[in-house]
């Protein structure tokens, strides 16, 4: 059942952390005045920009969680933000805000390190982070030969690349291709999206492999320069894996290599320890007309201040949405601030799973933000990476609902940020949940893949989207991040007032339609 909100049940005796407390300006302190006028007429059907939360308000929030750095799941610095993010909540006008506490079992380093020993390039190794739920050595480390191959006795040392994905593929998985998106001048189909955090897959692949084989420890090589290697948290599936593992830059792993051709070892030292804790969802309502909902979601643990700004818009969001009279909004929203995305999703999957019988099946359609405002960090000719211009590559993933492609859509454009690609679930469901057979990358897949809800989730993925505790102001547009709450703002009072028998509506061209029509006449 979940707790009712107390500094004790969301910190479980932990103390904020300076950066969160900003965050939480009492009532009475000053700052950006906040608009709080009652909305009523147009206001209520498209947001108002000028009663809208105040950029220099946005700026502020994104400037103090970005202060916080790392917010790995269920740790001081999460609990500390969770705190604060819940009694803002409140005071954008949020009702019932509660703690829903989610069991994990987290896994948290306390020192890592990595040593050549022996020959004539002994001595350490740079590390360029450890890997997420690994595993763990003594205090002593792992001493053993290193072999690019998985075999027992040895630390494997592997470069993991991600996949390289033609803009063309990813113009032709829109749902309205191919007359869907448009592009800007100088677009090339043939250039390729190629982001660290995509490299998550494979190093999980690596870790279960050498894991089977009997290695004792793994290193796993990122062909990045230093600076964009630091910090990589990848994967993050909240699986202790049982094999120690930490991560190094292109360099490092040339003189590694080179070590490995030898026949030399190393040293892996990685210490840590597993708890069993809990670590809480929040969720409230903002009430409407009705007791059906829309669910407005994002999560709260994360890497950086881009992962996850999320939170932050969101309030904003709530903010203006509260201001709006019960009566004039058709269906309640229902707000969830979820954690356990750097665990796995697993705070997310466990409130939709929780809450099937009651909240989600109140929930007519479903919106998710992550990684608003976020500017390109690319390499150029000469391999050094910098902010390029315009914006990052953004997309709405959307359930196979007309309604919910179109909300999405439109939503894309009036941000400005980008072309405005919205794109099918692509990623195979092995675990055979989701209605279509396919799920999206993201924090709220669940909505689609285990709920089967009408929804949309906006995200981006830049290449500095996981490093643990990058300062990410210089890359964050806080303009956009106000522009796209507002579109994403629209899109719920959208959704708010659309027919339920509108949201279902299905594209007859999904394969959860087909699969529909194959049941109703008894086949499998």
């Amino acid at each position: 059942m979940p707790a009712p909100l107390t500094r004790r049940t969301v910190l479980a005796g932990g103390a904020a952390l300076a950066a969160g407390a900003r965050l939480t300006p009492p009532a009475a302190a000053s700052g950006p005045a906040w608009p709080d006028a009652v909305l009523t007429g147009d206001a209520t059907v498209r947001v108002d920009p000028a009663r809208f939360m105040p950029w220099e308000q946005i700026h502020a929030w994104q400037e103090a969680a970005d202060d916080i750095g790392l917010r790995a799941t269920a740790t001081r610095a999460h609990h500390a933000y969770v705190d604060g993010l819940a009694e803002r909540m409140e005071r954008v006008g949020i009702r019932g805000v509660q703690a829903d506490q989610v069991p994990l079992a987290r896994w948290e380093p306390s020192e890592w390190g990595l040593d050549v020993v022996g020959g004539p390039d002994a001595g350490p190794a740079e590390v360029a982070w450890y890997v997420p739920y690994s595993g763990g050595t003594g205090p002593g480390g792992v001493t053993a030969a290193l072999s690019a191959e998985p075999r027992s006795g040895t630390i494997g040392l592997v470069t993991v690349r991600p996949p390289q994905i033609p803009y063309l593929l990813m113009d032709l998985i829109d749902w309205d291709a191919p007359w869907q998106p448009r592009h800007a001048d100088g677009y090339d189909p043939t250039d390729v999206y190629d982001r660290p955090w995509f490299g998550g897959i494979a190093a999980k692949n690596a870790l279960d492999e050498h894991k089977k084989a009997g290695a004792l420890g793994l290193v796993i090589v990122l062909d990045l320069p230093r600076e964009v290697a630091r910090g990589q948290y990848l994967p993050y599936d909240g699986i202790v894996h049982g094999i120690p593992a930490v991560i190094v830059d292109r360099a490092t792993g040339a003189r590694l290599a080179k070590v490995a051709a030898a026949g030399g070892q190393v040293r892996l030292r990685l210490q840590a320890a597993v708890r069993q804790v809990t670590t809480p969802n929040l969720y409230g309502i903002i009430p409407g007309a009705s007791d059906e909902l829309v669910l407005l979601h994002s999560h709260t643990d994360g890497t950086n201040g881009l992962e996850e700004n999320g939170p932050e818009a969101v309030l904003a969001m709530a903010q203006y949405l509260a201001r709006i009279p019960a009566r004039q909004l058709p269906r309640s929203v229902l707000v969830v601030l979820a954690t356990g995305h750097m665990a796995g999703t697993i705070g997310t999957d466990t409130f939709l799973r929780r809450h099937a019988g009651d909240l989600v099946a109140r929930t007519a359609a479903a919106v998710s933000l992550e990684h608003l405002g976020a500017r390109p960090w690319l390499p150029g000719p000469d391999g050094d990476h910098r902010i390029g211009p315009g914006y990052e590559t953004g997309i709405c993933f959307a359930s196979p609902h007309p309604a919910m492609i179109a909300a999405a859509r439109r939503a894309r454009l009036r941000s400005r940020t980008g072309d405005a690609r919205v794109m099918r679930p692509f990623m195979p469901d092995i675990r055979g949940e989701s209605p279509s057979g396919f799920w999206w990358p993201g924090d709220g897949e669940g909505l689609w893949r285990i709920a089967g809800l009408p929804s949309v989730q906006f995200i981006s993925g830049p290449a500095y989207l996981l490093n643990a505790g990058m300062p990410a102001m210089r890359f964050i547009d806080t303009h956009a991040v106000r522009r796209q709450a507002i579109a994403f703002t629209d899109a719920v009072l959208e959704l708010a007032r659309t027919p339920t028998i509108g949201l279902r509506r299905r594209r007859l061209d999904d394969p959860s339609t087909v699969l529909d029509v194959l049941r109703r006449f008894g086949l499998p």
